[in-house]
Protein backbone atom coordinates (compact mmCIF):
# COMPACT_ATOMS: atom_id res chain seq x y z
CA UNK A 1 0.00 0.00 0.00
CA UNK A 2 3.22 2.92 0.75
CA UNK A 3 4.20 1.77 -2.47
CA UNK A 4 1.00 2.68 -4.38
CA UNK A 5 2.15 6.34 -4.98
CA UNK A 6 5.60 5.92 -6.19
CA UNK A 7 4.04 3.15 -8.91
CA UNK A 8 0.83 5.10 -10.01
CA UNK A 9 3.45 7.74 -11.29
CA UNK A 10 4.91 4.94 -13.46
CA UNK A 11 1.41 4.07 -14.37
CA UNK A 12 0.07 7.18 -15.55
CA UNK A 13 3.64 8.41 -16.94
CA UNK A 14 3.24 4.83 -19.15
CA UNK A 15 -0.47 5.87 -20.20
CA UNK A 16 0.65 9.38 -21.14
CA UNK A 17 3.15 7.83 -23.78
CA UNK A 18 1.02 5.30 -25.10
CA UNK A 19 -2.02 7.91 -25.42
CA UNK A 20 0.27 10.76 -26.98
CA UNK A 21 -1.03 12.08 -30.35
CA UNK A 22 2.41 11.29 -32.03
CA UNK A 23 1.89 7.08 -31.08
CA UNK A 24 -1.49 7.39 -31.48
CA UNK A 25 -0.93 7.67 -34.98
CA UNK A 26 0.66 4.11 -35.40
CA UNK A 27 0.03 2.46 -31.87
CA UNK A 28 -2.90 0.60 -31.59
CA UNK A 29 -5.35 2.18 -29.11
CA UNK A 30 -4.57 1.45 -25.26
CA UNK A 31 -6.47 -2.05 -23.86
CA UNK A 32 -7.24 -2.50 -20.01
CA UNK A 33 -5.59 -5.93 -19.56
CA UNK A 34 -7.06 -6.12 -15.69
CA UNK A 35 -9.99 -4.71 -14.50
CA UNK A 36 -11.62 -4.44 -11.05
CA UNK A 37 -14.52 -6.74 -11.27
CA UNK A 38 -16.08 -4.59 -8.51
CA UNK A 39 -15.26 -1.21 -10.16
CA UNK A 40 -14.63 -1.37 -13.84
CA UNK A 41 -11.48 0.43 -12.85
CA UNK A 42 -8.52 -0.65 -14.71
CA UNK A 43 -5.59 -2.09 -12.48
CA UNK A 44 -1.97 -1.04 -14.06
CA UNK A 45 0.57 -2.98 -12.61
CA UNK A 46 3.59 -0.98 -12.47
CA UNK A 47 7.14 -2.08 -11.90
CA UNK A 48 9.31 0.18 -8.96
CA UNK A 49 12.94 0.29 -8.19
CA UNK A 50 14.20 -3.26 -7.24
CA UNK A 51 11.54 -4.91 -8.52
CA UNK A 52 11.89 -7.80 -11.38
CA UNK A 53 8.98 -9.32 -11.30
CA UNK A 54 6.76 -5.96 -12.30
CA UNK A 55 4.90 -5.44 -9.55
CA UNK A 56 5.76 -3.02 -6.56
CA UNK A 57 7.89 -3.71 -3.57
CA UNK A 58 4.55 -4.63 -1.77
CA UNK A 59 3.10 -6.39 -3.90
CA UNK A 60 0.31 -3.65 -4.59
CA UNK A 61 -1.70 -3.36 -7.88
CA UNK A 62 -2.48 0.39 -8.49
CA UNK A 63 -5.84 1.42 -9.68
CA UNK A 64 -5.91 3.75 -12.41
CA UNK A 65 -9.44 4.82 -14.23
CA UNK A 66 -8.14 5.38 -18.41
CA UNK A 67 -10.21 7.92 -20.57
CA UNK A 68 -10.69 8.23 -24.36
CA UNK A 69 -7.79 7.86 -25.83
CA UNK A 70 -5.63 6.02 -22.83
CA UNK A 71 -5.49 9.16 -21.02
CA UNK A 72 -4.88 8.29 -17.00
CA UNK A 73 -6.97 9.70 -14.20
CA UNK A 74 -5.13 10.18 -10.83
CA UNK A 75 -6.54 8.45 -8.13
CA UNK A 76 -7.06 11.03 -5.20
CA UNK A 77 -4.70 12.31 -3.11
CA UNK A 78 -3.88 9.81 0.08
CA UNK A 79 -5.54 11.19 2.92
CA UNK A 80 -4.16 8.87 5.47
CA UNK A 81 -1.20 9.15 7.57
CA UNK A 82 1.56 7.07 8.26
CA UNK A 83 4.23 6.07 11.43
CA UNK A 84 5.71 3.56 12.73
CA UNK A 85 4.33 1.13 14.41
CA UNK A 86 5.99 1.00 18.52
CA UNK A 87 6.51 -1.94 18.58
CA UNK A 88 6.93 -3.60 15.58
CA UNK A 89 4.97 -6.59 15.10
CA UNK A 90 6.29 -10.39 15.75
CA UNK A 91 7.58 -11.46 12.30
CA UNK A 92 4.68 -14.15 12.43
CA UNK A 93 2.12 -11.11 12.05
CA UNK A 94 0.34 -11.50 8.20
CA UNK A 95 1.35 -8.25 7.81
CA UNK A 96 5.19 -9.26 7.15
CA UNK A 97 4.45 -11.66 4.18
CA UNK A 98 7.36 -13.61 4.79
CA UNK A 99 9.09 -10.49 4.83
CA UNK A 100 12.11 -9.75 7.40
CA UNK A 101 13.15 -6.50 9.24
CA UNK A 102 15.81 -6.63 6.66
CA UNK A 103 13.21 -5.95 4.07
CA UNK A 104 11.63 -2.75 5.87
CA UNK A 105 9.23 -1.91 8.72
CA UNK A 106 6.32 -1.99 9.28
CA UNK A 107 3.98 1.28 9.65
CA UNK A 108 0.39 2.29 11.14
CA UNK A 109 -1.64 3.74 8.44
CA UNK A 110 -4.61 6.21 10.00
CA UNK A 111 -7.25 6.96 7.61
CA UNK A 112 -10.35 8.75 8.16
CA UNK A 113 -13.14 6.45 8.14
CA UNK A 114 -15.79 6.16 5.01
CA UNK A 115 -18.91 8.12 5.16
CA UNK A 116 -21.67 6.32 7.03
CA UNK A 117 -18.96 4.39 9.03
CA UNK A 118 -18.96 6.71 12.04
CA UNK A 119 -16.26 9.90 12.92
CA UNK A 120 -12.88 9.51 13.58
CA UNK A 121 -10.24 7.35 12.21
CA UNK A 122 -9.15 3.83 11.73
CA UNK A 123 -5.93 2.04 12.07
CA UNK A 124 -4.16 -0.44 10.13
CA UNK A 125 -0.55 -2.15 9.72
CA UNK A 126 1.57 -1.80 6.68
CA UNK A 127 4.43 -2.93 5.55
CA UNK A 128 7.05 -0.39 3.92
CA UNK A 129 9.99 -1.40 2.47
CA UNK A 130 13.74 -0.59 3.03
CA UNK A 131 14.68 2.52 0.84
CA UNK A 132 10.64 3.83 0.86
CA UNK A 133 9.26 6.72 2.36
CA UNK A 134 5.40 6.38 3.41
CA UNK A 135 3.24 8.70 1.41
CA UNK A 136 2.82 12.17 3.62
CA UNK A 137 -0.83 12.57 4.16
CA UNK A 138 -2.85 15.80 5.48
CA UNK A 139 -2.52 16.61 8.84
CA UNK A 140 -4.89 15.07 12.06
CA UNK A 141 -7.22 17.76 13.57
CA UNK A 142 -6.34 17.78 16.66
CA UNK A 143 -10.28 18.68 17.41
CA UNK A 144 -11.17 15.17 16.16
CA UNK A 145 -9.05 13.27 18.24
CA UNK A 146 -10.84 15.60 20.89
CA UNK A 147 -14.14 14.34 20.32
CA UNK A 148 -13.12 10.53 20.60
CA UNK A 149 -11.42 11.39 24.04
CA UNK A 150 -14.25 13.26 25.17
CA UNK A 151 -16.89 10.65 23.64
CA UNK A 152 -14.58 7.62 25.11
CA UNK A 153 -15.40 8.69 28.83
CA UNK A 154 -17.72 7.26 31.17
CA UNK A 155 -19.13 10.38 32.86
CA UNK A 156 -22.65 9.37 34.92
CA UNK A 157 -24.83 11.51 36.33
CA UNK A 158 -25.23 12.58 39.11
CA UNK A 159 -26.92 9.45 42.11
CA UNK A 160 -29.20 11.17 43.59
CA UNK A 161 -29.20 11.13 47.39
CA UNK A 162 -31.15 12.63 49.47
CA UNK A 163 -32.63 12.70 53.67
CA UNK A 164 -35.39 11.74 53.94
CA UNK A 165 -35.07 9.49 50.96
CA UNK A 166 -36.63 9.41 47.59
CA UNK A 167 -39.65 6.72 47.69
CA UNK A 168 -40.29 7.56 51.37
CA UNK A 169 -43.06 8.91 52.79
CA UNK A 170 -41.04 10.55 55.77
CA UNK A 171 -40.42 14.25 53.84
CA UNK A 172 -42.56 16.74 55.92
CA UNK A 173 -43.30 20.40 54.94
CA UNK A 174 -40.67 23.13 56.88
CA UNK A 175 -38.26 19.76 57.43
CA UNK A 176 -35.01 20.43 55.95
CA UNK A 177 -34.21 18.03 53.18
CA UNK A 178 -30.58 17.46 52.24
CA UNK A 179 -29.22 16.66 48.71
CA UNK A 180 -25.77 15.15 47.59
CA UNK A 181 -24.77 12.56 45.20
CA UNK A 182 -22.47 9.20 45.60
CA UNK A 183 -18.76 10.64 45.16
CA UNK A 184 -17.41 8.14 42.41
CA UNK A 185 -14.76 9.24 39.58
CA UNK A 186 -17.65 8.68 36.94
CA UNK A 187 -20.30 11.23 38.65
CA UNK A 188 -17.43 13.86 40.32
CA UNK A 189 -14.44 13.16 38.42
CA UNK A 190 -11.74 13.69 37.00
CA UNK A 191 -11.79 11.74 34.56
CA UNK A 192 -9.03 11.54 32.11
CA UNK A 193 -9.23 10.02 28.41
CA UNK A 194 -6.68 10.16 25.45
CA UNK A 195 -7.12 9.55 21.78
CA UNK A 196 -3.78 9.22 19.42
CA UNK A 197 -4.02 8.57 15.63
CA UNK A 198 -0.56 9.32 13.47
CA UNK A 199 1.62 10.19 16.01
CA UNK A 200 -0.33 12.76 17.76
CA UNK A 201 -2.09 12.34 21.00
CA UNK A 202 -5.18 14.59 22.35
CA UNK A 203 -5.66 14.31 26.29
CA UNK A 204 -9.21 15.63 27.92
CA UNK A 205 -10.28 16.00 31.66
CA UNK A 206 -13.58 16.09 33.16
CA UNK A 207 -14.74 17.78 36.26
CA UNK A 208 -17.80 17.96 37.54
CA UNK A 209 -18.50 22.41 38.00
CA UNK A 210 -21.64 21.81 39.63
CA UNK A 211 -25.11 20.18 40.14
CA UNK A 212 -28.36 21.87 39.81
CA UNK A 213 -31.59 20.47 41.66
CA UNK A 214 -35.23 21.34 40.26
CA UNK A 215 -37.19 20.19 43.44
CA UNK A 216 -40.22 20.21 41.07
CA UNK A 217 -42.02 23.15 43.03
CA UNK A 218 -40.67 25.77 41.07
CA UNK A 219 -37.27 26.39 43.54
CA UNK A 220 -33.81 25.33 42.10
CA UNK A 221 -30.91 24.79 43.99
CA UNK A 222 -27.12 24.83 42.50
CA UNK A 223 -24.73 23.51 44.57
CA UNK A 224 -21.27 20.84 44.27
CA UNK A 225 -21.41 17.56 44.99
CA UNK A 226 -23.57 18.11 48.89
CA UNK A 227 -22.62 16.87 51.78
CA UNK A 228 -23.96 13.50 52.74
CA UNK A 229 -26.90 13.59 55.48
CA UNK A 230 -24.96 12.27 58.99
CA UNK A 231 -27.60 10.09 60.90
CA UNK A 232 -28.88 11.68 63.57
CA UNK A 233 -28.12 15.58 62.03
CA UNK A 234 -30.53 18.67 63.05
CA UNK A 235 -30.54 21.49 61.05
CA UNK A 236 -29.93 22.54 57.25
CA UNK A 237 -27.17 21.02 55.14
CA UNK A 238 -24.21 22.65 54.75
CA UNK A 239 -23.85 23.53 51.44
CA UNK A 240 -26.97 21.90 49.64
CA UNK A 241 -30.72 21.32 50.80
CA UNK A 242 -34.57 22.76 50.33
CA UNK A 243 -37.30 23.29 52.88
CA UNK A 244 -40.44 22.48 51.17
CA UNK A 245 -43.15 25.03 51.97
CA UNK A 246 -46.23 22.79 50.51
CA UNK A 247 -47.14 19.55 50.45
CA UNK A 248 -46.64 17.31 47.19
CA UNK A 249 -49.62 16.31 47.21
CA UNK A 250 -51.82 19.52 46.96
CA UNK A 251 -49.91 20.26 43.41
CA UNK A 252 -48.79 16.69 41.81
CA UNK A 253 -50.97 14.07 41.05
CA UNK A 254 -49.77 10.94 42.75
CA UNK A 255 -49.14 13.49 45.45
CA UNK A 256 -44.78 13.19 44.98
CA UNK A 257 -42.80 16.08 44.14
CA UNK A 258 -40.37 15.22 40.56
CA UNK A 259 -36.97 16.02 41.65
CA UNK A 260 -34.23 16.74 39.07
CA UNK A 261 -30.67 16.28 39.52
CA UNK A 262 -28.43 17.93 36.51
CA UNK A 263 -24.23 17.91 36.57
CA UNK A 264 -22.56 20.30 34.48
CA UNK A 265 -19.01 19.23 33.20
CA UNK A 266 -16.38 21.08 32.05
CA UNK A 267 -13.90 19.11 29.99
CA UNK A 268 -10.27 20.70 29.19
CA UNK A 269 -8.53 18.86 26.77
CA UNK A 270 -4.82 20.01 24.50
CA UNK A 271 -2.94 18.30 22.33
CA UNK A 272 -1.23 19.13 18.58
CA UNK A 273 -0.13 22.71 19.48
CA UNK A 274 -4.29 23.09 19.94
CA UNK A 275 -6.33 22.82 23.63
CA UNK A 276 -9.96 23.48 24.07
CA UNK A 277 -13.16 23.26 26.95
CA UNK A 278 -16.28 21.88 26.24
CA UNK A 279 -19.33 21.33 28.64
CA UNK A 280 -21.74 17.81 29.33
CA UNK A 281 -24.71 18.15 30.92
CA UNK A 282 -25.98 14.73 32.64
CA UNK A 283 -29.21 14.47 34.46
CA UNK A 284 -30.89 11.97 36.87
CA UNK A 285 -34.61 11.88 38.41
CA UNK A 286 -36.31 11.12 41.97
CA UNK A 287 -39.70 11.30 43.04
CA UNK A 288 -39.95 12.93 46.93
CA UNK A 289 -43.30 12.60 48.63
CA UNK A 290 -43.20 15.60 51.05
CA UNK A 291 -46.58 15.89 53.96
CA UNK A 292 -48.21 17.86 55.99
CA UNK A 293 -48.06 17.47 59.77
CA UNK A 294 -51.48 18.03 61.34
CA UNK A 295 -51.53 18.66 64.99
CA UNK A 296 -55.14 18.06 67.11
CA UNK A 297 -55.71 20.02 70.13
CA UNK A 298 -58.28 18.74 72.54
CA UNK A 299 -59.54 20.70 75.14
CA UNK A 300 -59.82 17.55 78.02
CA UNK A 301 -61.96 20.27 80.05
CA UNK A 302 -65.56 20.51 80.64
CA UNK A 303 -68.04 23.34 81.53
Amino acid sequence: MLIRRAGLAVGVTLLAVLGSPAVAASAPPVECARKDPLTGVCLIVAATTGSDDGVGADGDVVPVSTGSGGTAETAPPDPCTYGPATPQPPESHPVWQGRTAADGSVYLQVCPRPDGYGSGYRTDLVFVASGTDPPAGPAIDPRVLAEQAISAMELSAPQIRMAPPPGSTSGLVGLPVWMWTERTGATVGPVEQSASAGGLTVTAVGRLSRIVWDMGDGTTVSCGAGTPYPPGAEGESPDCGHVYAQASSRHVPGGAWPVTATSTWTITWSGGGLSGTETLELSATADLVVGELHVLNQDGGSR
